[in-house]
């Protein structure tokens, strides 16, 4: 796995008030750069943007992975990008329908003057969820909030789309379904890198919505045996290494899949029976294990999945 490069740029953002950076800026090729967030929750000192998300420099401007998580998360993308180009801010990705992949994107609409391009089912996600994220955000983030308003994308595309950018390839592939219905994998296969949004996390113990666990198993499994990248830029971690991302993500839910499987042969009467006999202290090492009924929850919504799909 090739070498990463941290660049002594870390985002204060004075008008956020925070104590400790937004995000690090790492340059992981000569065009890509990944902005990595904390691993907590979504507050007012992280301004939502408690993702990894970055940037992509092509010939003929900036396309962002990703636009934050409130209006003054959008900006200090803006920022960071301005503290390493000063190419024209084109294109903006939403890789799904979490707040803190689209929140940003009235401001780099209508301040930066870029595009916004999603994925059909994401747009469908967010015009879904939009309204009770957006109430949610308001009560994490309280006055840092201020400004943001609710902007959807100007552009769709269904299944795979070629971004028109001069100088780099990149290639929009939807997932089928992972952490939400409308993650969205973007690649860049001349040098075998993907920003994977919320398809994958590193180093946080990511949590399972009802319904996705086995198609999220499936997206994974895409990302292992058809796109095998390279670089991993995930949803929520440090830059890594394919087999990172797949530890930490396939290599979990994976545990849980077979785990209640396994429950069920051995006489489990009900998901949450068959959920109580998951061993997951495999996975003690990363950030939110220590949450019982974060890991309860995991372990029971993929249960559910399992006994409905068992004959």
């Amino acid at each position: 796995m090739q070498a990463f490069t941290a660049l002594l740029i870390f985002v204060t953002a004075a008008q956020a008030q925070a104590t400790e950076p937004i995000f690090k800026t790492v340059k992981v090729t000569d065009r890509v750069y990944a902005l990595v967030g904390a691993l907590t929750q979504r507050a007012k000192e992280n301004l939502g943007n408690n993702m990894t998300s970055g940037f992509i420099i092509a010939d003929d401007g900036v396309v962002v992975v990703d636009s934050g998580g409130s209006a003054e998360g959008a900006k200090v993308i803006v920022e960071a990008i301005r503290a390493v180009t000063d190419k024209p801010v084109r294109w903006v990705i939403n890789s799904g329908g979490q707040d803190h992949r689209w929140f940003g994107n009235d401001y780099f609409q209508r301040v930066v003057g870029a595009r916004v391009i999603a994925s059909e089912p994401g747009v469908l996600d967010m015009k879904a969820r939009g309204l009770q994220q957006f109430e949610n955000a308001q009560k994490n983030l309280v006055e840092r909030f201020d400004g943001t308003v609710l902007a959807y994308p100007d552009i769709t595309f269904s299944k795979r789309h070629t971004l028109a950018v001069k100088g780099v390839d990149i290639e929009l592939i939807e997932s089928g379904g992972a952490h939400t219905k409308a993650d969205v994998f973007v690649w860049l296969p001349k040098e075998k890198l993907v920003f994977s949004g919320d398809i994958v996390f590193a180093d946080r113990l990511l949590g399972v919505m009802p319904g996705m666990g086995l198609k999220w198993i499936s997206a994974l499994t895409y990302l292992r045996d058809e796109l095998h990248p390279v670089t991993v830029i995930p949803g929520h971690g440090q830059v890594s290494s394919l087999d990172k991302a797949l530890k930490d993500s396939l290599g979990y839910l994976t545990l849980l899949r077979d785990g209640a499987t396994q429950a069920f042969k051995n006489g489990a009467f009900d998901p949450v029976e068959a959920s109580q006999a998951i061993d997951q202290s495999p996975y003690a090492y990363l950030v939110n294990y220590t949450d019982t009924q974060f890991r309860s929850n995991n372990a029971i919504r993929m249960a559910e999945e399992v006994f409905k799909s068992t004959p």
